[in-house]
């Protein structure tokens, strides 16, 4: 069946994965709005310069996130799905359902040069209000990755990452650990990630003038496993929006996982992958809800260098 569908209520007929007149970047209409897609053309090179992913300043701090999964979408039928989790579940979980929600904590941080020394200690850095604004503000992977790894309950826990944004931020080393939530062996497992394309926009929500911003990137990882290597190739896809009247403090998004196949000719999957040309073979669609934490009423993060950021009192 082509063009399947399967939200909260079941099974859906109707064509349209998602409401695309929610959507106000031509990047969020375009990529989490599409019935097909193509990926991203790649556009990075390893240890280049501003090779990272830098968000909108309005995304810095510390936030509590709920992510709902809204629908799955098969635009070729499921027949072209490089696994039968992805059926069962998503990406982020075996067994992820529509109307399924997880609550987790995610961090993003300035990577700019510090201006301003608090009193107070030496690693805790003071924000100004306009310094922010020109502020490149990056995910704090590692954290992030963690933080979503437990949330998800993911097969095998994360035991370390490895990501040095200065250096090479397209690249992220996981180390799993090899014992699954039940203490059964596993294994030694470890990912490698790379990323290889990424496109952003800014925008203004013409009836609240708050703040949009979208980003798309699209990664491979590497899983390697006791006997085996598993490849899989996703681009994820995210359009945020401040909430008019939270003061820059409450932020929705819809967000759209797209996994696509890997082109090896030797084998079934390669085959699959040359007869959709390339494009994704499964969408995951989610609602997300980030509501920033405070501290002493100012926006905050904890960095990955063990420090801490603020936004400076005017």
């Amino acid at each position: 069946l082509k063009n399947l569908i399967i939200n909260e209520d079941g099974y859906d007929d109707n064509d349209n994965a998602i409401n695309a007149s929610s959507l106000m970047t031509q990047l969020g209409k375009s990529r989490i709005g599409a019935k097909e897609l193509a990926p991203l053309s790649p556009s990075l090179v390893p240890f280049a310069t501003d090779n990272e992913l830098y968000y909108d300043p309005f995304l810095f701090g510390s936030w509590d996130v709920t992510s709902t999964l809204k629908r799955k979408v098969y635009p070729y039928g499921t027949q072209y799905l490089p696994s039968n989790s992805l059926f069962d579940g998503s990406p982020r979980n075996r067994m992820e359902k529509p109307g399924d929600t997880t609550a987790f904590e995610m961090h993003y941080f300035s990577s700019s040069e510090p201006t301003t020394k608090s009193k107070a200690a030496v690693d805790t850095i003071e924000i100004q209000k306009n310094s922010l604004l020109k502020s490149k503000i990056i995910a704090d992977r590692a954290f992030n990755a963690k933080s979503m790894n437990a949330a998800y309950k993911q097969l095998s826990q994360i035991e370390d990452v490895v990501w040095d944004y200065k250096k090479d931020p397209t690249r992220v080393t996981i180390q799993f650990s090899s014992l699954g939530e039940d203490f059964q062996p596993l294994g030694q497992r470890r990912g490698e990630v790379y990323i290889s394309s990424r496109k952003t926009e800014n925008g203004r929500d013409l009836n609240t003038n708050e703040a949009i911003f979208c980003s798309s990137e699209r990664a491979r990882s590497v899983l390697l496993i006791p006997g085996d290597v598993v490849v899989s190739d996703t681009e994820t896809i995210t359009e945020y929006r401040v909430v008019d009247g939270s003061g820059g403090n409450h932020v929705k998004g819809l967000s759209r996982i797209a996994v696509y196949l890997t082109p090896n000719p030797n084998s079934r999957e390669g085959l699959l992958w040359q007869d959709v040309g390339g494009k994704a073979v499964a969408f995951f669609d989610y609602d997300i809800d980030l509501r920033r934490k405070l501290e002493d009423s100012r926006a905050y993060v904890h960095t990955p260098n063990g420090g801490a950021q603020y936004i400076a009192d005017i």
